[in-house]
């Protein structure tokens, strides 16, 4: 299944995607400085321009209505039973397949209106979609909430498994640009360890992550997390140690 990933009772019992509702980090918003476009007066988003999806496998969706549209997203979205529709800020409208996807939780629009977010829930999948609003407007599945820079100007995730299916299932920068979200970093091949979480930004130059080697895992403790790190000037490569170490 396309950007699936094995769903976890708990962080526990499988060597799965990582996912923590209760200290999810902030849904990302642009630097002050980055200037909002003017949405076009009464602009709405136009689900009749939206793709025909897929026929979904018997089985795969058990909802038989469209999910309905949170409170903090109406006035950018609509929602068909294969489609999210949401205006960009010039007023057109930039499509979400939503047609595999059950619920939708913690929506959030920036201050300024240019990303609206979502963690999604399917058939043994979740992930993280941000749709920025900017520009021709852009629809990226960060697989979990990802943690800003301090200046807001770069996002980091890290959604890993061992079985290859999650929605990201790698280590991620993008930077906030006038006009996009662009891609800066992109790690697959990564150590073999359970359970990797962004633990903090140092600057805008590094970030700290960590993990539990396989060797350290048992039934009933994750064992010592090791530290990691990934440096702009390294390319952004997960490598041992933290950035103080630098």
């Amino acid at each position: 299944m396309k950007r699936a990933q094995l769903a976890l009772l708990a962080p526990l019992l499988l060597a799965g995607c990582q996912r923590d509702d209760e200290a999810a980090p902030p849904a990302p918003s642009p630097n002050a400085t980055l200037a909002a476009a003017t949405p076009t007066a009464g602009a709405t988003p136009d689900l009749a321009k939206c793709p025909a999806r897929e026929p979904i496998e018997e089985g795969m969706r058990q909802r038989t209505a469209p999910i309905a549209v949170p409170p903090s997203l109406g006035k950018v979205m609509a929602s068909g039973m294969d489609n999210f529709a949401l205006t960009t800020q010039a007023g057109t409208t930039i499509c979400v397949d939503a047609s595999w996807l059950e619920t939708i939780r913690n929506p959030t629009l920036s201050t300024d209106g240019r990303f609206a977010a979502f963690d999604w829930d399917g058939y043994e999948a979740f992930g993280h979609v941000i749709v920025d609003r900017a520009g021709k407007g852009e629809v990226t599945d960060t697989g979990v909430a990802p943690v800003a820079s301090p200046s807001g100007k770069l996002l980091a995730a890290a959604d890993l498994g061992e079985a290859g299916f999650c929605a990201l299932n790698a280590f991620a920068v993008w930077r906030i640009e006038p006009d996009r979200m662009r891609e800066v970093a992109k790690q697959e091949d990564v150590p073999q360890a359970y359970d990797w979480r962004i633990e903090k930004w140092a600057g805008e130059t590094c970030v700290e992550l960590s993990s539990v080697p396989w060797e350290s895992f048992t039934a009933e403790t994750s064992g010592p997390r090791e530290p990691y790190r990934a440096r702009e000037g390294k390319g952004w490569q997960l490598e041992p140690g933290r950035c103080s170490d630098a």
